[in-house]
């Protein structure tokens, strides 16, 4: 297996060079196995994935996938998604702690196909992460929810870019992350409304919670537009807790470092909760120190 230097996340329109978010570069394990995955019935296929492999999902009626992104060496980790027309993909990636890791999901949906795509990021080394969905047909659909719980050193560079090409096309972006120690975040949510996606719509929307000054975040939301008749919207809240509502809880006898914890805690299970599958849940509760949870 070749390891490659390649750049990677590149943002659809660059900003100025010195803010460091136009793309990155990684030194990674290319990937060389393909492997096509399918689920049965209403239970999710969960795999667990250690090496660099490029995986295929081609759903014609309903698909739920649930990855495990794990293992200490650098991998790249590529899923390539065909939706067909009425079709609903569920993808869920969980990327447990472990070293670099490069991924990417692309995908095409057709006529009224939709992709559910739940991604949660507890820590890394560096992860580098590219998710391209190209809403071709109409009224496809694309909601992606996204958490991350950074600490240490650890790094995240994310790209999405929703591409608008079919007429009544949706896109909704939810991302949620706590960031603590000295990590460093980099979000860049792209939604590109092509010539002739009349009538579609778009969403974007970050929450960070800022544990203490010493992390670095760039959060970069983008909007951009080549028809009319969309509709496009984008918000971010980033920062630390009110201290109004500190004071409050304090006068209840919470300690300022509790309050962090719950409101983190709180940001965690919004995402591991829309991923509808309590084996998955528990095991990311066991991997956070949390033991059983019952908020599933």
């Amino acid at each position: 297996m070749s390891t490659e230097k390649k750049i990677l996340n590149k943002l659809p329109a660059p900003t100025f060079g010195w803010l460091g978010v136009n793309s990155a570069q990684r030194e990674y394990k290319a990937a060389e196995l393909t492997q096509t995955l399918v689920s049965r019935g209403a239970e999710p296929l969960r795999i667990d994935v250690e090496d660099s492999c490029i995986y295929e999902i081609e759903s014609q009626t309903e698909q739920f996938i649930i990855m495990f992104v794990s293992g200490a060496d650098d991998k790249a980790v590529s899923v390539r998604i065909k939706g067909e027309s009425g079709s609903h993909t569920k993808l869920v990636q969980v990327f447990e702690k472990g070293a670099q890791t490069v991924s990417d999901v692309m995908a095409e949906l057709s006529d009224g196909a939709e992709l559910e795509l739940v991604q949660f990021y507890a820590g890394g080394a560096d992860t580098v992460s590219e998710i391209r969905a190209e809403l071709c047909g109409y009224s496809a659909k694309l909601t992606a929810d996204i958490g991350y719980l950074l600490d240490g050193e650890d790094k995240l560079d994310l790209n999405l870019i929703a591409d608008h090409f079919g007429r009544k096309s949706l896109s909704e972006i939810n991302v949620r992350g706590i960031m603590d120690g000295e990590s460093q975040k980099i979000f860049k949510g792209t939604i590109d409304f092509k010539n002739g996606a009349s009538g579609a719509k778009g969403s974007e929307n970050e929450e960070v919670l800022l544990m203490n000054e010493s992390v670095r975040n760039r959060s970069v939301p983008l909007i951009l537009c080549a028809e009319e008749d969309v509709e496009g919207s984008h918000g971010a809240s980033i920062g630390r807790i009110n201290e109004e509502h500190i004071f409050y809880m304090q006068s209840r006898g919470i300690s300022e470092e509790k309050i962090y914890e719950l409101m983190a805690r709180a940001k965690t299970e919004q995402i591991i909760k829309r991923i509808g599958d309590s084996v998955t849940a528990q095991r990311i509760y066991e991997a956070l120190g949390r033991g059983d949870e019952d908020d599933e």
